[in-house]
């Protein structure tokens, strides 16, 4: 038994997994706490007599041994050390965890712990924790560098693709220009020739009907008209006027401005058929400027361009920088650690959760964090200098203390001896448990389940939500309601966690441990 009063001072500290492991008893692997027809405890789970000893003083389980003479013996049996009862308020269990989990205090406490080790802010660093977005964890230098390189020859390559392309294509659409613009040079030669051909025709038709009528007013010499005289649609003398000299002359100016007409038409015609030739030419000259001069800023840009599409990859790539070398977290989406994995899988590693941040604090030296700390606590001012500070704080408390940064993430869970959760049957067989005991259960059960996914190779996004929700039971455990909704029992009361059972007036220290009953009714402390 430990001797409870002989100590002169206590000191807390974090405890690792060892440590952890070598406080139990045995590992709690079932979430059954009390068979109820037996009313025995089960093997393996929450109130095992093999793990916390036995519930009656000097009796084993199976009830071979009984009575003190047997005392210290451990039952071939049943597996159950003979010893008083009493044990059961000291001994601890474990759970070992399928996957690490963050303790809710350093994670959510008030500055938070491990926002200020890992300089990241609180939000963002619950959101790593609870599955929502990726940390990198690891950079490799030399295949980063590899990837650089071969990302900037690919940007070369591109753009001599596409100059070359480029060009060809200008080449090709100038050569095409040419000889549109020939056809239309062809066409328009070729309707000039015709109006050409025509003008001598419309000249002779109109000479003839002329002299025809000219031939027929000098046999008609000196007649009375009987009707209105007139020649393509040019009256030359009214009715009853004598036919004479002057009708003549008068046919000979109207016949002379016909021909002139015609001329006047066909170098209409000409203008016209120039004109649109004209217009054709210029407009497919503008269709292919339109269509070439995107081609020539293409060709100009081309690298600007390309180098632009690249820009985003190329500074994702550069950002990539290993957590402990930059002392900066690189936070990433779902859709960014996809686009870089596909590209870049071999440059880094990436995770989520508290296996994830355990990877990073592993390799921290807080030594050398210290060093630099310090180093940014002088050379800085303002702000800069007021986070160093508190950082250090926090390195400088871990490193006195001798304790590891990871020993802030929980791989081995302390199971509370089973007579500090009793579970106690009332009147009617009822039985009033501590809400300790559901809270357990509910990390023995979602763990339980997360393994069984693991061996099964179940996909990521099932087991990342497992994961999820036991860092949200393990929370519940240790603080309920510190983050999100809090885990409620039967008739919607607030199950009481284990930092309920500190806290408060009701609570260990101010109820128990801190002073006791004095005769004067002041209420100072």
């Amino acid at each position: 038994m430990l001797e409870v009063n002989d100590f002169n001072a206590i000191r807390l500290s974090l405890a690792s997994p060892a440590q952890i492991r070598s406080w139990s008893y045995g590992e709690v692997t079932k979430p059954e706490t009390i068979n109820y027809r037996t009313l025995k405890p089960e093997k393996d789970g929450l109130f095992c007599e093999k793990i916390f000893g036995p519930t009656k003083d000097f009796e084993c389980y199976c009830g071979k041994y009984k009575r003190v003479r047997y005392k210290g013996i451990t039952c071939d049996k049943c597996g159950v050390e003979v010893a008083r009862s009493k044990v059961r308020r000291e001994r601890m269990g474990h759970i070992s965890l399928a996957a690490p989990v963050t303790h809710i205090w350093f994670a959510k406490g008030v500055p938070s712990r491990l926002g200020l080790l890992l300089d990241v802010a609180p939000r963002t660093l619950e959101r790593v924790l609870y599955f929502a977005h990726y940390v990198i964890t690891e950079v490799n230098d030399e295949a980063r560098q590899h990837a650089l390189e071969q990302l900037l020859a690919e940007i070369e390559d591109e753009v001599n693709r596409r100059e070359g392309a480029a060009a060809n294509r200008i080449a090709i659409r100038e050569e095409s220009l040419e000889l549109e613009i020939a056809a239309i040079e062809r066409r328009r030669d070729a309707d000039l020739e015709v109006a050409d051909a025509e003008l001598p025709g419309q000249i002779e038709a109109v000479t003839a009907e002329a002299s025809a009528l000219e031939q027929d007013l000098q046999e008609r010499d000196g007649e009375k008209l009987r009707a209105k005289l007139a020649f393509r649609g040019k009256t030359l003398a009214s009715r009853g006027q004598r036919i004479g000299a002057n009708v003549i002359a008068t046919l000979h100016e109207v016949a002379r401005n016909q021909v002139g007409a015609v001329e006047e038409e066909l170098a209409a015609k000409k203008t016209k058929i120039e004109i649109a030739a004209e217009g054709e030419t210029q407009q497919r000259r503008d269709e292919a400027f339109e269509e070439l001069e995107p081609l020539r800023q293409q060709v100009s840009t081309a690298r600007d361009g390309v180098r632009k599409e690249h820009e985003d990859l190329i500074k994702r790539l550069e950002k990539l920088r290993d957590p402990l070398e930059s002392d900066t977290l690189t936070i990433l989406t779902e859709q960014e650690f996809r686009e870089l994995d596909e590209r870049f899988g071999l440059v880094f590693k990436a995770g989520m959760g508290a296996e994830a941040i355990v990877g990073i604090l592993e390799r921290m030296e807080l030594d050398t964090l210290r060093v630099k700390l310090q180093e940014e606590t002088h050379s800085s001012s303002g702000q800069r200098r007021k986070k160093a500070t508190k950082r250090l704080r926090v390195v400088e408390a871990l490193r006195k203390s001798g304790n590891r940064p990871d020993w802030m993430i929980i791989r081995e869970l302390p199971v509370l001896p089973p007579d500090l959760r009793p579970m106690v049957q009332l009147d009617g067989g009822r039985f009033a448990t501590s809400d300790l005991n559901d809270l357990y259960r509910r990390v023995i059960n979602r763990n339980n389940r997360l393994k069984r996914l693991l061996n099964l190779g179940a996909p990521e996004i099932i087991v990342r939500n497992e994961k999820r929700m036991l860092q949200e039971s393990v929370d519940s455990l240790i603080d309920n309601g510190r983050r999100g909704r809090a885990v409620s029992g039967s008739g919607n009361h607030k199950l009481k966690s284990l930092s309920d059972l500190l806290k408060g007036k009701q609570g260990r220290f101010r109820q128990n441990l801190l002073g006791k009953r004095v005769d004067y009714s002041g209420r100072s402390v």
